[in-house]
């Protein structure tokens, strides 16, 4: 699964692929937790894509209650399109979920230790593939994502047996477009990416507190 996330920067090939610069409100976070807010990459039918803060955890346009997005952080590759909470927005709302890097807890024993994965070319950018929704319940209008995740590379299963689904930018534009065939998408979806692409290291167990945020989130541990 993804769990937690980092985003300190957006990639400049994202940017282009917008047409426009950094927003003005963008800040630095290095602890991202469900039910949080993170920038997300989306387009609208025939518009032009666009970069706006989305509610982390989908909550399907039908659904009476908000808190179901904290079950729909994430969304498996594999059943991706037959589940009702996710199936409409695979077929029309898909996304980009931009980050600079991502946490897995390692098991050991009766605990767990945290692991910082992040490109190993520090110039690649780091995108994952999502969905997004809209929610209004008369009270509130909301805009929400979930991450998709799929069974983890041979470099990631001595940690965890998923990891989210990270498109390479040759991929972004056939993924956001709403109008994009089903079956270009399920190509996609089978593409989990290469095992050098991503580097890792352990960290603080100060990262598992949500509420701490800042560099030392992912500093390794051994720099501590």
């Amino acid at each position: 699964m993804c769990g937690r996330f980092a985003l300190n920067q957006i990639s400049d090939s994202i940017l282009e692929l917008l047409g426009f610069g950094l927003p003005e409100s963008f800040k630095e976070r290095f602890n991202i937790a469900p039910s949080e807010n993170s920038w997300v990459a989306l387009q609208e039918k025939d518009r032009k894509p666009v970069l706006q803060e989305l509610y982390w955890g989908l909550i399907p346009f039908w659904a009476k209650e908000k808190s179901i997005g904290m079950s729909a952080i994430n969304a498996r590759a594999e059943s991706v399109a037959e589940k009702p909470m996710f199936r409409e927005a695979y077929q029309r709302r898909r996304c980009l979920v931009p980050a600079s890097g991502f946490y897995e807890w390692r098991k050991n024993g009766k605990g767990k230790i945290p692991y910082y994965f992040s490109p190993t070319n520090e110039e690649e950018p780091l995108v994952f593939a999502g969905l997004w929704e809209n929610w209004n319940n008369g009270n509130e209008t909301l805009r929400s994502f979930t991450i998709i995740t799929t069974a983890a590379n041979d470099f990631m299963k001595p940690i965890h047996d998923r990891m989210p689904l990270i498109l390479k930018p040759e991929f972004w534009q056939k993924w956001l477009a709403p109008a994009t065939a089903l079956s270009e998408i399920e190509k996609i979806l089978e593409r989990p990416v290469d095992n050098g692409f991503l580097q890792n290291w352990e960290v603080d167990s100060y990262v598992n507190d949500i509420s701490h945020e800042g560099f030392f989130c992912a500093k390794p541990v051994n720099l501590f």
